[in-house]
């Protein structure tokens, strides 16, 4: 198959939609498939120039120019004219991005191509005017490109039923949940030489992964930031770790100071996809206190279990099928700093109920490797093509508008 995948970034930019096309990218090619993947290029030097070597050759990759953003969505004037120049049996955009799950509508309505959509969660009202901005989306402009899609993949069951837009097109939607790398996430890396880097020698660590901007505000590091003052009162062998960057970090570093945490909370900034499992060995618990449904399923908590660490979770969006309470980690309600403060000094202080979980997780994670969810979209391609050989079904598919 000829396949052509669209996506907001590519790593290096970090996230779950992120990690997800480059798995599914690389998982696909290996499977003898030819994949091009076309993404915004956010600075000069991350265009496909620049990842030429990154699946040796096997991948073709379309970094476009920026002109402009909206709601903290890359517009890319040229992605139009790139996606016709473009030969391919199957488009698979990924979402939350509506310029792309639109233009990836466009092509496939116009050349009668099978799409597919990945629903990673969705859009998130961080501000008061960008959640009128969703709901406005949400209720008018998502039906304009939705009814064109063929599939529509959400990574867990419970965030079908959360989800307004995907209730309306249940019909469409399979459940084909995000993976991780086994094989690169591990319990027996050594953390140790992060613990010097960060002075982190003898102190237990709690970590948080995951992006220190505006629109992820949803990922709680507030309440989490608050949380650990209370950690701290009972405890002074604990530091805080936290992996990511944007234009909150510096806020974030002003209210840890207030707090008087200033030496408690460690800011690592971006690290490398090379690092980063270490970092995971390096620590003890893995915190992900997520503030509401905009956590569509939490990657970062299989990448914990992969490492062989128990993972402490708010009960939101699709974060209840990835962490199962007391299995693999703790549950909580979001938002709730002393509920969370509580968990963290119980996985402290109970050795061998923090590495039980861990070990749980590892097994979970197991069997979530990368390689079931490729094998799933791929499966999901071959209906597809399959279906457009039917005589009927296009015309069919084309005129109907799915409502449940």
């Amino acid at each position: 198959m000829r396949i052509c995948i669209l996506n907001t970034f590519f790593p290096p930019w970090r996230g779950g939609a992120e990690t997800y096309t480059y798995y599914l990218a690389r998982g696909l090619s290996n499977l003898g498939h030819k994949v091009e993947v076309v993404y915004a290029a956010p600075f000069k030097n991350l265009t496909e120039k620049s990842h030429e070597n990154c699946f040796e050759g096997k991948v073709k990759l379309h970094g476009l120019e920026i002109l402009f953003w909206i709601y903290g969505v890359p517009i890319t004037p040229s992605l139009p004219l790139r996606l016709t120049n473009l030969d391919f049996d199957i488009i698979h955009v990924n979402f939350p991005n509506p310029y792309n799950a639109y233009i990836g509508a466009y092509i496939s309505a116009l050349y009668q191509t099978p799409s597919v959509l990945t629903w990673h969660n969705d859009l998130p009202p961080v501000t008061s005017g960008a959640g009128a901005l969703a709901r406005i989306h949400d209720s008018i402009i998502s039906h304009f490109y939705l009814k064109w899609y063929w599939r529509i993949i959400a990574t867990t069951r419970r965030y079908i039923s959360l989800s307004q837009i995907l209730q309306r097109y249940k019909s469409k939607v399979k459940v084909i949940p995000n993976g991780v790398d086994c094989n690169r996430f591990n319990p027996y890396l050594n953390g140790n030489s992060i613990k010097a880097k960060h002075d982190l020698e003898g102190f237990h660590v709690v970590l948080f992964v995951g992006a220190l901007t505006r629109w992820h505000k949803y990922k709680g590091v507030d309440v989490l930031i608050k949380a650990f003052r209370h950690v701290t009162d009972r405890r002074s062998d604990v530091k805080l770790l936290l992996v990511g960057d944007g234009d909150l970090k510096e806020w974030y570093e002003k209210f840890s100071h207030s707090l008087s945490l200033e030496d408690k909370v460690v800011f690592a900034g971006n690290v490398s996809d090379k690092q980063l499992p270490f970092y995971y060995a390096a620590s003890d618990i893995v915190t992900l206190p997520s503030k509401n449904c905009s956590e569509g399923f939490g990657l970062v908590a299989l990448e914990a279990n992969a490492s062989g660490k128990p993972v402490i979770a708010s009960k939101v969006g699709g974060i209840p099928e990835v962490i199962i309470d007391r299995y693999n980690g703790l549950l909580l309600n979001p938002c709730d700093e002393k509920a969370l403060a509580h968990a963290i000094l119980q996985l402290l202080d109970d050795t061998d109920l923090r590495l039980n979980m861990g070990k749980r997780g590892r097994k979970f994670a197991e069997a979530h490797d990368w390689k079931f969810t490729v094998k799933a979209v791929e499966e999901t391609y071959v209906e597809l093509l399959t279906l457009k050989k039917e005589p009927t079904f296009n015309r069919l598919r084309l005129k109907r508008t799915v409502h449940n």
